[in-house]
């Protein structure tokens, strides 16, 4: 039986970068935004998250907010700028607050790429992918070639099925930026995802490089290597990650068939015995296909 490993690396959302309101704007533009205020331009606007290295995926933190945890985004202070505000408040699933802080700074973000992209961000996450599509469209009017929401937009053709389109948005975006790591995170995933091993190794590797202790990376790479049937390699970046983790079905039962698969049955199974039940339909046909290769 072939396995294809699940790393579960979440397609990221990206909301920075190193680089007239649309008809049927969703946001509440309150009498306050009409006070005069001048507009803030990009160059004005920091294009960076402030890195908080308690997280367990540090390798994309200054540009997404997708791979923290919900106890991690509690924690970030969002007082003094509106923007994270609203980025903070659309991972959080507070769509109606995020809309009202845009309303609110409306005159002085709207000539601002970033501010169109998190509202933009917000649609996509409610699953409303024509308006999520409109305001990115909004966001590359403001900055033509805007890698976040040329990035974004290849999201949102993900999470509708359409990888083919995805596969561009990602690859132009990331050709418009070498720097700007999330669209080659991104198209890792999409690689990895169609078992391209060879292809998402070199782009998960480099962005392991700088961030040697990322949780979703140490799997993705160990993930890659498995796939290659170099299992030996495989292993030592599976043995990397902090056994604390070892329990997440994604990671846990990638490390268990790996152990079958040189020769140590013993630690398979007792990796294997530690993991938690799995939460996705994927994870659980995962699950069962090594229990029965484990004789569990």
């Amino acid at each position: 039986m072939k396995f294809i490993l699940l790393p579960l690396l979440l397609v990221a959302a990206c909301s920075t970068t190193k680089e007239k309101t649309p008809s049927g704007a969703p946001i509440n533009v309150s009498n306050e935004a009409f006070k005069k205020e001048r507009p803030l331009s990009n160059a004005e606007i920091s294009d960076f998250y402030q890195a908080n290295a308690k997280t367990l995926n540090p390798a994309l933190q200054d540009e997404t907010l997708d791979r923290l945890t919900p106890e991690e985004l509690s924690e970030i202070n969002v007082s003094a700028d509106p923007l994270m505000d609203i980025s903070v408040r659309c991972s959080q699933g507070d769509f109606e607050g995020a809309f009202a802080v845009a309303g609110k700074n409306f005159n002085k973000y709207q000539k601002v790429a970033q501010y169109w992209n998190l509202i933009a961000n917000c649609h996509l996450n409610q699953g409303s992918f024509r308006k999520a599509l409109l305001f990115y469209n909004k966001a590359l009017e403001v900055t033509p070639n805007y890698v976040p929401a040329l990035n974004n937009i290849g999201v949102l053709y993900s999470r509708q099925g359409l990888d083919q389109k995805a596969l561009v948005a990602f690859e132009r975006a990331n050709k418009q930026s070498k720097f700007s790591k999330t669209p080659r995170y991104n198209l890792a995933k999409l690689y990895l995802t169609y078992g391209l091993a060879d292809s998402a190794q070199p782009l998960f590797q480099s962005l392991l490089n700088t961030s040697p202790k990322d949780v979703d990376l140490l799997n993705a790479v160990g993930s890659t290597y498995f796939l290659m049937s170099d299992y030996n390699r495989a292993l030592g970046y599976y043995q990397q990650i902090p056994r604390s983790e070892w329990t997440r079905a994604e990671i846990g039962l990638n490390l268990a068939l790996t152990y079958k698969k040189v020769g140590k049955v013993a630690e398979a199974k007792k990796v294997f015995s530690a993991v938690k039940d799995p939460s996705s339909a994927n994870l659980r046909r995962y699950y069962a296909a090594i229990e029965s290769q484990l004789g569990e």
